[in-house]
């Protein structure tokens, strides 16, 4: 563990150190007020999260006449999401694409989001999301942590999915090693299905599924496909246990360094890119979902999804008064 702790943490040196060479590098001709921002994520290269940064950064360079260049990392390739959001914290990385588990890390009732069962669509999450609610959340965190959320983008309804086990009942998932991300939703979540939660950086669970170390995960369609983990496993159970969010944000020093132009045109974009990303989403899930049970390589379960939400309340009890409870009525209230 220690061997891994210290090559865990060389890595991150050099691609920080990486990072910040790329920030540095004069190109001739620039303007001398260029802004180079750098917005690191862990998605795949094919995924609609990547997609919509790359469009994004497009737009802004040219309605910017070139003030502005976002350049996008993904693949962890600036560390994991961990790593990236403590980078955005201190500023070394200026954006990142960040899950609410990691953010609520810095402040603790954003872990709402992650919580099962939560919102009743992606329609309500996402009002919950850019309304009163969303945006109390928001400033708070930018008070904590100096991340600032510009928007959010639909990351999808997260599954199970199983290697030998068909998953119909939290039942079935008693004793299983699930793995899920090193934040504290998603292992308290496992936990009262019963599994054993395996927290793995993404990058290391196909490997992990692969060769039996963890007997399934969860995330939502898109993720499963672009990193392949439908080509080792056999089960996808319908759970629907988290409708996820996952905030586009940036280091709150290099947003007030913006000029109030710029600051527009970035939240212009931002909002246009996650409405398509948003969209894109949604269209891949159900196209995904079709092909899967068309190509008979996973099996599709339709669960029991009572009893999964009767066995999640156990999550939702032991949080609720770290989220807020008047926090979580207002979520419900939201129509």
């Amino acid at each position: 563990m220690k061997g891994r702790l210290v090559f865990k943490a060389a890595c991150l040196v050099v691609a920080l150190a990486v990072a910040v060479a790329v920030s540095s590098v004069a190109v001739p001709g620039q303007a001398a007020d260029k802004k180079v921002l750098r917005l690191a994520h862990v998605y795949a290269p094919d995924h609609p999260f990547n997609d919509g940064m790359k469009e994004m950064a497009e737009r802004v360079k040219e309605r910017t006449n070139g003030t502005i260049e976002i350049q996008v990392f993904p693949a962890g390739q600036l560390g994991s999401e961990e790593d990236i959001a403590e980078s955005v914290s201190q500023g070394i990385i200026q954006m990142a694409i960040v899950g609410p588990g990691e953010l609520g890390k810095r402040y603790t009732p954003v872990l709402v989001f992650d919580g099962p069962y939560t919102f009743r669509s992606v329609d309500h999450a996402l009002k919950v999301a850019r309304g009163e609610v969303g945006k109390e959340l928001w400033d708070a965190l930018e008070e904590k942590s100096d991340i600032r959320v510009l928007d959010v983008m639909y990351y999808g309804t997260r599954y199970v999915t199983t290697s030998k086990v068909p998953v119909r009942t939290p039942e079935d998932l008693k004793g299983l090693k699930m793995r899920v991300p090193n934040q504290p939703m998603s292992i308290a979540i496992m936990q009262s299905f019963g599994a054993k939660p395996t927290p793995m950086a993404l990058s290391e669970v196909y490997l992990a599924l692969q060769q039996g170390v963890v007997d399934g995960q969860e995330n939502p369609l898109p993720t499963i496909v672009t990193q392949k983990f439908n080509e080792v496993q056999k089960y996808l159970s319908l759970t629907g246990h988290v409708i996820q969010m996952t905030p586009i944000v940036i280091n709150s020093k290099v947003y007030a360094g913006l000029s109030d132009e710029e600051k527009r045109i970035l939240e212009e974009e931002a909002r246009r890119a996650t409405d398509a990303t948003n969209q894109k989403v949604l269209e891949t899930e159900k196209q995904i979902i079709e092909e899967i049970r068309a190509s008979g390589q996973m099996e599709v379960i339709e669960p029991d999804i009572e009893a999964f939400r009767r066995a999640a309340q156990q999550a939702i009890d032991e949080n609720i008064d770290k989220w807020g409870r008047e926090l979580y009525q207002k979520i419900q209230s939201v129509e």
